[in-house]
């Protein structure tokens, strides 16, 4: 993870706890820099059109969406982040630790767009987290891609594993799901996991926990 990555995250990981503490204790200060901290977010995506950072921003406007920090209906604000996450997905042909890293948080993205009740593009939702299975499990399916992906750490395989079991409470593709899972533990199995050192990724930690 580069520098502008970590701000990045770091930007919005802030933003989240501030407005926890805004709703814990109605102090209207920190309900602003929780908003500035978004702001800044926003505009490192202006500038790099990074496809995992937009990933990201969307996912934190829909736990903001969810837990009624703003409106809940989100068609309006992320429509063009739909859009771009569709255009970026088609670029994501070659088989690499940051590909799948993308692919997961695109899939994580259009999850939390298909469990907001108010959006009027579930289809469209639902089949991009179709998409976002069958394409990692596509990476994992030979030999020689499943060498590229031994890069990847355990503690993807076990973010990528929680994020299939949320996709298995909705109850859709359940057949790209279980080929991931079962190409996943495969590759366990064969110790192609490198040990992370920095554990799970605080973020996506912080996004599921906020959610929640």
């Amino acid at each position: 993870m580069n520098d502008t990555d970590c701000l990045f995250d770091d930007l919005l990981c802030r933003s989240l706890s501030l407005f926890h503490q805004f709703r814990l204790y109605d102090d209207c200060v920190e309900e602003d820099n929780a908003f500035k901290a978004l702001r800044e977010a926003e505009k490192i995506v202006s500038n790099t059109r990074n496809g995992i950072c937009v990933a990201k921003l969307g996912c934190v406007i829909e736990c903001l969406a969810h837990r009624f920090y703003i409106d809940d209906d989100t068609d309006g604000v992320l429509g063009e982040v739909d859009t771009f996450l569709i255009k970026f997905s088609k670029g994501l042909k070659h088989p690499s630790a940051e590909a799948f890293v993308a692919s997961l948080w695109m899939g994580e993205y259009f999850l939390l767009r298909l469990k907001n009740p108010k959006s009027r593009t579930h289809s469209r939702s639902k089949k991009m987290v179709s998409k976002m299975l069958s394409f990692m499990a596509d990476m994992l399916h030979r030999p020689e891609k499943q060498k590229e992906l031994c890069l990847s750490s355990n503690d993807v395989f076990e973010e990528t594993v929680d994020w299939v079991k949320e996709v298995c409470d909705m109850h859709i593709c359940e057949k790209q799901m279980v080929l991931l899972l079962e190409r996943l533990y495969s590759l366990q199995e064969k110790g192609m996991l490198q040990q992370g050192d920095g554990g799970k990724n605080t973020l996506r930690q912080q996004i599921w926990d906020f959610y929640y």
